[in-house]
């Protein structure tokens, strides 16, 4: 026991507890996690409330990453379900297959709107044999690959509802959501007679029997079992550096101040944060860099109704204007012991920047927005709602401008400097992932600490290896 190295690690979501699972493993750290809210888990959590188990959103267990989907199966066992996976796009008042295909498109749209996007598509998929240079932007990306039709009727409107202007997006974000097939490929997927591949759309998929909640808990389990601590409601103020070695990390917990020493810290919290704890803004340069990364806010409206069931998917994407939220997702479709036998819930999630119209909103205003939304698609009548719930998160989608490279290089050049620091997570690593590629993450910690592989040379490699990332719908 004595000659285990100390690990503090900051955040207890999936991506900091991954990094304490694998680390524990190995029988070589003594895992110390500390998160400042009264809960585990993140986004990746369950709450109950009035009868009902409710998670932060639609999550899935899934993965095309080697290995990573057996550790999740093998750490939970049969407290997993494995489910068909149900979800599809809400679209002139259709729902649509998605990802898309024209042969259902065309029933959807019309034979004129169909013909649009055909052309569309042929004279991209022409223009791009005469120019091969990359595209610029996430808008340039997405109309090489489905033409500028499409782009308008699907692409354009759902990624501005989530990311906000397309045309100021970096690429990478349509690179992590938009498989890499060759053209030849997309139109055989388009027009249906190519199928989705694992890469790019999940048939099934497996989840928690208790709500999400339980993959963070399975976590923390397995942590404390092999002598791990996991410390809640811990505030970080202060973290103490000798010359560029962390030394301990000072945590406010229910008033008390205590100090965590460390051979290792991990940290997964807001990477802008972990800036200000470690470097104190002495750095105008890594501040100024660090404090211009773009981020998204998170709105879940809940809305309660008096009735068993009301969708056949567990969720269904917006991209019309029209209607304020960009998801909903049924709860109950995931499993309907979570729920009341006679009600459900239905979840109607959308991003937003500080500034935006909706954050100004009041939860009463959007939560009438939502409803409407809903009765105006068809899928519930105003009379049904018997009550709602809203759920606000800042900060917590990386949004990836123009610039972010030249920004991330500027902060990753900083914080290498520290000898014994390395980030993990969505937030942690600034890198929009999903819960698998956060195991992936603390995987990949653990298997460069054990060979002797240096932190500065980790956060390097690290930097690499999330960029293969890939979100699978």
């Amino acid at each position: 026991m004595g000659d285990k190295k100390e690990v503090v690690i900051l955040g207890a979501g999936i991506g900091g507890l991954a990094a304490g699972y694998f680390l524990s493993r190995t029988g070589k750290y003594k895992v110390t996690i500390l998160e400042k809210e009264p809960v585990i888990g993140g986004l990746c959590g369950s709450f109950k409330h009035d009868g009902f188990t409710l998670d932060y959103g639609a999550h899935k267990i899934y993965s095309v990453i080697p290995g990573i989907l057996d550790e999740i199966v093998n750490l939970m066992g049969d407290r997993l379900l494995k489910l068909p996976k149900r979800n599809r796009l809400f679209l002139n008042r259709h729902l649509v297959d998605y990802p898309l295909r024209l042969g259902n498109l065309s029933q959807t749209l019309g034979p004129a709107m169909f013909f649009r996007l055909g052309m569309g598509y042929a004279f991209e998929l022409f223009k791009g044999v005469l120019n091969r240079n990359d595209a610029g932007s996430y808008e340039e990306y997405i109309i090489r690959r489905f033409g500028r039709p499409a782009y308008k009727l699907v692409f354009e409107p759902l990624a501005d509802k989530v990311w906000g202007n397309p045309s100021s997006l970096h690429l990478e974000m349509a690179r992590t959501r938009v498989p890499s097939s060759g053209g030849l490929e997309v139109i055989l997927k388009l027009l249906g007679i190519k199928k989705e591949t694992a890469e790019t759309s999940a048939e099934s998929f497996y989840y928690p029997r208790n709500g999400f909640g339980d993959f963070p808990n399975a976590l923390k389990e397995q942590i404390e079992r092999m002598d791990g601590k996991i410390i809640t409601n811990a505030k970080v103020t202060e973290i103490r550096k000798e010359d560029e070695k962390i030394s301990s990390v000072i945590c406010s917990i229910h008033g008390e101040h205590r100090s965590f020493p460390c051979d290792l810290l991990i940290s997964s919290i807001p990477i802008e944060e972990l800036g200000r704890l470690v470097f104190r803004d002495e750095d105008s340069e890594f501040n100024h860099a660090v404090g211009s990364l773009q981020f998204r806010h998170l709105i879940l409206i809940y809305i309660f109704v008096n009735r068993p069931l009301i969708l056949s998917d567990q969720w269904i994407f917006f991209p019309e204007r029209q209607f304020i939220f960009s998801r909903i997702f049924e709860q109950k479709q995931m499993n309907p012991d979570l729920c009341p036998p006679d009600k459900t819930a239905i979840c109607c999630d959308f991003t937003c920047s500080e500034d935006s119209w909706q954050w100004q909103t009041s939860n009463e205003e959007l939560t009438k927005k939502c409803v409407e939304g809903l009765v105006e698609g068809g899928f519930i009548k105003a009379e049904e709602v018997i009550g709602h719930l809203v759920k606000r998160r800042k900060n917590f989608y990386p949004r990836y401008d123009l610039q972010y490279e030249d920004k991330m290089q500027v902060v990753i050049n900083k914080l290498k400097q520290v000898e014994n620091l390395l980030l993990t997570g969505r937030i942690g690593m600034y890198n929009y992932n999903n819960a698998d590629h956060c195991m992936d993450m603390g995987r990949f910690i653990s298997e460069k600490l054990v060979v002797g592989i240096s932190c500065h040379q980790i956060i390097e490699e690290m930097e690499k290896h999330v960029r293969d990332y890939r979100i699978v719908d």
